[in-house]
């Protein structure tokens, strides 16, 4: 089957006709789907895909459901990642060429990449083309590009700002950023190559001194300076004294840009190798104690200051590093004398733990060294009871007795006021710039900030929250957390492609910040965007976006001032007031922490609570055949790539069916690769069957009837939850295993049915598999696309009928009992069977002795004159009722085998009778509901 000619067919159709360039028709339920604009630093990948299909394929079931559907797409292109990798083209850096080359970009286009501008063309015209190829059901009237090389998005986006600014969500003032020291600017997320959520955490220099020098230790534990027995040093790295505002600091040389980036006045008096110090005696400020410093490999310069506290009773690496040395301490060139008559220091007490939790879990966990890839899970579980449910003892002074939560705060408050400590800020994990630099902390005074620790503002975000569907609901609680944790967050940089900050041109609107109400755009794109707009962008002044946005001011001065006619000003008005608030936003759940929470906020700062968000839709990150995707791994692919591999149909399918809700989706290899074929069978089994068979109606008609409009309906439930994987198990594979079933009963099905059958499987496959239904949909005579034929549905009114899909279980019990009394007895050259189904009366005995007690049951059954005839029989049968609790089935057991005898026949291979009165075994007296009795002639 040609699915690629099928595919090119309907995608031209698409274009032609606009079948996905909705307008306003008022009256008409709306109903608008946004996926975050993908950043145009390269192709399209499949993660991504998965993230923006779960919006299309919502989209196209709204559109099917009678909703009049909007699902638009832009390109963002705000940030720093494309100035720098244009940079490293023109300075002609092998590493950003090699990139470009393995996306596939010829050799001879890669110089043309040094230019910035050049990035914002190209890719996205090629994500265009790859969406366009999968049968996006996107409106591309409205798709734009963002920054100031769109002047009407620049436009709007420094309106945006200037309405945060004068309502007093956008603040200047002195914060710890992430860093990139290429960039010269703040590192969002977007911008980053590595450490997606990584922030500046505060920690704490803990002082210890070496006569009026201060070696200054890193710690997120400052109630742990009781505990010290140590400090370590890295014998092999360079060491730094230097003039630290007022002190003399010995740190690692890696640590001295970071403590300038963090405003400490720092100059460099002298360097040594860190083993000069080993053996030397400090004075740990906090309890007045000297403790000795010893040397350990496992220091990293690059972290905290270089110089790190031991507190082996709490600290599992520590006690590990501190057994090592004292094992063998000539190994590490250590005299005895220096370690001899140290202890640990007991400071917390922890549930199912004794004095010393370090030294208990490390030899728990059967740790051998300070090399032992196991310390990292000892010191997870160690820290987190710790710190969650931990009291300090008496050796913590007046600390003792209180929770370690509790305590952290007034603790840090005292050391630093003392001059025993100092505050730092550090990354938690390694934050890599997409220009391949590694970020730092930087404290900056005069950057901008959105105010997201104000905590009004935090109220209006919860409101917003409180009201908005999730998909699924349980990422509520992650939400909750974001809006409560969420800090100020830098809004600006100075270098890169964006917006020029309103009233500071010397600094631009960072990527993160220009995407939050952008959404509001898309009602209004089509009438600014692409060559044929008569509207200047001068012309979008904030009285014009106040009007059209908030209602503000009157049509015919904003027409007069700003020179856009009256007509055109409603018109777009009519969009916004239409098509906003959207109901749905699709993304991964890494932009929980940051961009759609930041979509919460500036929407209730920005708009009346009408236009808020609906709802967020949040998924997984897609894996590879069950891998985590990775450059690295060389197991990142395109959705072209893909689409060159599998088809658009089939890419889709197998995205869909990867995963829901939370979970990690998975990209099955597997799964696409037979997915082809399933769907070239259906086409075949669907044109070629469509309006073909009996006409007269049978059991098993009924019966696919009646398992289709459960299907039916599970699907549709699993699609308003886009729970899609489910949808496609329920209305694909399930439908499919029914239908083969049927097939196997009923060699020529009914008209009717097999005909409506293959509309409803067509139409719940079509949002999944459009390319191919759009086909099979003209071949069969539907009207028009199927995009927009109505989804299936059933009559609410009418009960379905259980007792039919009964039928076909007691039909198949039947086949099942046959088989096996055959392969038993090893009857297989037998000629006939023969099928008794049981005697009238044993139908209205178990009818009236169902579910009741003995005693009951005998007494209603033997009321009856009839019943009474059968004599013992009945008393017989009535314990095997009550002791089996069998209940009444509803099925006409005769009539179903008697319609069902050829098909019984062929499946086990003889001649089978219902009810013969040849029974030389009277096999018919031992029949019961449900159980017919058998006997098979040889």
């Amino acid at each position: 089957m040609d699915f690629r000619s099928i595919e090119e067919k309907w995608q031209k159709k698409y274009e032609e006709s606009k079948i996905f360039e909705p307008s306003v028709i008022s009256g008409m339920p709306k109903y608008f789907i946004t996926f975050p604009y993908p950043y145009m630093n390269g192709y399209f990948h499949i993660g991504r895909a998965f993230s923006g299909m779960r919006a299309e394929v919502l989209g196209r079931y709204k559109l099917m459901q009678g909703f009049n559907v909007l699902f638009p797409f832009a390109f963002h292109c705000t940030g720093t990642p494309i100035v720098a990798a244009a940079e490293r083209i023109a300075e002609g850096e092998k590493k950003q060429m090699d990139i470009l080359k393995k996306m596939g970009i010829p050799e001879e286009e890669i110089p043309k990449f040094a230019d910035p501008v050049y990035w914002t063309q190209f890719f996205p015209k090629e994500t265009m083309k790859d969406l366009k190829r999968i049968g996006a059901a996107v409106d591309w009237s409205r798709t734009f590009i963002t920054t100031s090389l769109n002047p009407y998005y620049d436009q709007f986006i420094k309106w945006q700002f200037r309405k945060l600014k004068a309502g007093g969500y956008v603040v200047q003032g002195e914060h710890p950023v992430v860093w990139c020291p290429r960039c010269k600017s703040p590192v969002g997320d977007h911008a980053r190559l590595e450490g997606e959520g990584v922030t500046p955490e505060e920690i704490y220099l803990i002082k210890f001194r070496l006569g009026e020098t201060v070696l200054p230790c890193g710690t997120y534990r400052p109630e742990t300076a009781f505990g010290a027995t140590n400090l370590w040093l890295n014998p092999d790295v360079t060491y730094v004294k230097a003039k630290v505002n007022d002190e003399e600091w010995i740190v690692s040389e890696e640590t001295i840009e970071k403590l300038e980036n963090q405003k400490f006045e720092v100059s460099v008096i002298e360097k040594f190798p860190g083993k000069e110090l080993i053996g030397r005696r400090v004075m740990n400020e906090v309890t007045g104690n000297d403790v000795p410093i010893l040397p350990a490999t496992f220091v990293e310069p690059g972290t905290g200051t270089g110089v790190v506290m031991s507190v082996p009773a709490h600290a599992p690496f520590d006690y590990a590093a501190l057994r090592d040395i004292e094992n063998d301490p000539e190994k590490f060139g250590i005299n005895m004398d220096i370690i001899s008559g140290m202890k640990l220091i007991p400071l917390i007490t922890i549930e199912n733990f004794g004095e010393f939790p370090a030294k208990e879990i490390v030899e728990q966990m059967n740790i051998k060294d300070q090399n032992d890839p196991k310390l990292d899970d000892a010191t997870k579980e160690i820290y987190k009871k710790e710190f969650h449910t931990g009291l300090l003892n008496k050796n913590t002074g007046k600390y003792a007795g209180m929770k370690v939560m509790e305590a952290k705060m007034e603790l840090v408050s005292d050391f630093v006021h003392s001059g025993k400590a100092a505050i730092f800020y550090e990354l938690p994990d390694p934050v890599i710039c997409r220009d391949l630099t590694r970020c730092v902390v930087k404290i900056v005074s005069d950057q901008w900030f959105l105010n997201y620790s104000s905590p009004i503002w935090k109220a209006q975000a919860h409101k917003a929250l409180d009201n908005m569907k999730l998909y699924p609901e349980k990422v509520r609680k992650q939400f909750e957390y974001v809006l409560d944790w969420l800090k100020d967050w830098a809004c600006t940089r100075e270098y890169g492609l964006g917006t020029e900050l309103p009233w500071d041109k010397r600094w631009m609107v960072e990527s993160l910040s220009d995407s939050t109400i952008y959404m509001a755009y898309y009602t209004i794109a089509k009438y600014l965007e692409h060559g044929g707009s008569t509207i200047k962008p001068e012309s979008l002044t904030d009285e014009f976006f106040e009007f059209i946005f908030l209602n503000k001011g009157r049509a015919e001065e904003v027409s007069k001032n700003t020179g856009i006619s009256m007509e055109l000003l409603l018109k777009m008005k009519q969009e916004f007031e239409y098509w906003y608030p959207f109901d749905v936003r699709s993304s991964g759940k890494d932009l929980v922490q940051n961009h759609l929470s930041f979509s919460l906020f500036n929407h209730t700062a920005i708009f009346p609570e009408k236009y808020w968000p609906k709802g967020f839709a949040v998924n997984g990150f897609l894996q590879l055949d069950g891998q985590k995707m990775s450059s690295s791994k060389g197991n990142i692919y395109t959705l072209r790539q893909i689409c060159d591999m599998y088809g658009a149909d089939a890419t889709r399918l197998t995205l869909m069916y990867g995963g829901e809700g939370l979970e990690d989706p998975n990209w099955d290899s597997e799964f696409a690769r037979t997915a082809g074929p399933k769907l070239s069978q259906w086409y075949d089994f669907a044109t070629e069957s469509y309006g073909k068979g009996r006409e007269d109606e049978k059991y098993i008609d009924r019966w696919l009837e009646s398992v289709t409009i459960k299907a039916i309906k599970l699907t549709k439930d699993a699609m308003d939850n886009m729970d899609f994987r489910t949808a496609i198990q329920r209305g694909y594979f399930d439908m499919q295993r029914y239908l083969r079933w049927y097939i196997r009963r009923t060699p020529v099905p009914n008209k009717r049915v097999i005909s409506w059958f293959i509309e409803v499987q067509t139409k719940i496959l079509a949002p999944f598999c459009p390319h191919l239904c759009e086909e099979i949909w003209e071949i069969i005579g539907g009207k028009g696309f199927i995009a927009k034929s109505p989804y299936p549905s059933w009559d609410e009114t009418v009960e379905v009928d259980e007792s039919i899909e009964r039928s076909e279980d007691f039909v198949r019990s039947v086949i099942e009992d046959l088989q096996e009394i055959i392969e038993v007895a090893h009857l297989e050259k037998a000629s006939e069977a023969y099928i008794y189904t049981p005697e009238g009366w044993k139908y209205r005995a178990l009818e009236l002795a169902a579910g009741k007690n003995m005693g009951d049951a005998m007494k209603i059954v033997m009321a009856e004159e009839e019943m009474r005839k059968q004599g013992k029989e009945v008393s017989k049968y009535i314990q095997k009722v009550v002791a089996d609790r069998l209940v009444p089935s509803g099925v006409s057991e005769k009539e179903i085998l008697e319609e069902a005898r050829d098909f019984i026949s062929r499946e086990i291979g003889m001649k089978v009778e219902i009810d013969s009165e040849f029974d030389p075994e009277k096999k018919r007296r031992h029949a019961i509901p449900g159980r017919p009795a058998i006997y098979v002639k040889i």
